[in-house]
């Protein structure tokens, strides 16, 4: 029975997960004055499919946007069916941002951008987030196991 005991601790401590500091994540991967937007709740699931955890979190980078998208910064369009990013020319809203960590390391982000009221987690098997857009659609963001997708899943 003895041999079994450090194997219980073993189980129960990979079990507990420690709950990131997003906050932190969001300031290492955007800099001082980017910060979680409060009223949407970050996700954390799988969402490139290779066994490691992701962030996706809300942020308002407004007013860092023109000086990004300037120096080169990319920042996928969600408005736009491919992704495309965006360029400095682009019309830019008053819109939110969308990171995605993987593996909630900062220096592995994708940046989106788009007009959306909130989120849920989509229900299947891959993890994927629907997007409630200011048009009245939903938007399913999900990856591909290459690259980040979306198509509507129901339109205004």
């Amino acid at each position: 029975m003895e041999r079994f005991i450090p194997l219980l601790v073993l189980a129960a401590a990979l079990s507990a997960q420690v709950k990131p500091d997003v906050p932190a994540l969001v300031k290492a991967a955007l800099g001082d004055g980017i910060v979680p937007y409060a009223a949407v709740r970050p996700v954390i699931a799988d969402f490139t499919g290779d066994g490691d955890p992701d962030l996706a979190v809300v942020v308002d980078f407004n007013k860092k946007l023109p000086a990004w998208l300037k120096r080169g910064t990319v920042i996928h369009n969600l408005d736009s069916p491919s992704l495309a990013p965006m360029h400095p020319d682009n019309e830019q809203h008053f819109c939110f941002g969308l990171l995605m960590l993987e593996h909630l390391q900062p220096a592995q982000k994708t940046l989106f951008y788009g007009c959306f009221t909130g989120w849920r987690l989509a229900a299947g098997t891959r993890p994927a987030l629907d997007l409630e857009m200011e048009s009245g659609s939903t938007l399913r963001l999900f990856h591909d196991g290459t690259r980040f997708r979306t198509r509507v899943v129901r339109k205004n």
